[in-house]
């Protein structure tokens, strides 16, 4: 696992954070924004047994991100601004997400994929009980750009 990695992942955790059971959250319960049932899925193929996630390992965490998230994500070949978007994407949206944004960003414009990713967030505001999380996620991407910018 090199820096970049390294630097990507300690900017997911300042906005994971650690254990949470919030009811409005369609993921469920979470512990540095693994979801239990990501980490069922983690634990079943490595023929563990399965555990709370409250009680994951930062070493687990570490795992989980870059093999899970880092590397299905391409982030492995990404430069770092758009490994950056990637994986935070990725982490908070999901795998498949990236993808799309990177085709709104022309596989080269960051503040394209980062206006995409705005307009997701606002959309998924929409429905009822995902509207508390908007300020939190725009907060979240308004960091996000203002590390990308420290990337040059």
């Amino acid at each position: 696992m090199n820096d970049l990695f390294k630097t990507a992942l300690q900017f997911v955790l300042k906005w994971e954070g650690g254990y949470v059971n919030n009811k409005n959250d369609k993921g469920g319960a979470t512990n540095y924004g693994i979801t239990q049932k990501t980490y069922n899925n983690w634990l079943c193929a490595r023929g563990c047994a399965y555990k709370d996630v409250r009680y994951i390992t930062e070493k687990e965490v570490e795992q989980i991100y870059y093999q899970n998230y880092w590397l299905k994500a391409g982030c492995d070949k990404m430069s770092p601004k758009f490994a950056l978007l990637a994986f935070d994407t990725a982490v908070n949206m999901g795998v498949s997400r990236v993808k799309q944004f990177m085709k709104a960003a022309q596989w080269k414009y960051p503040e394209k994929f980062i206006a995409a990713r705005r307009a997701k967030y606002e959309e998924f505001a929409q429905y009822g009980s995902q509207k508390i999380f908007l300020q939190g996620w725009l907060n979240r991407l308004n960091d996000l750009q203002i590390q990308l910018n420290k990337l040059g």
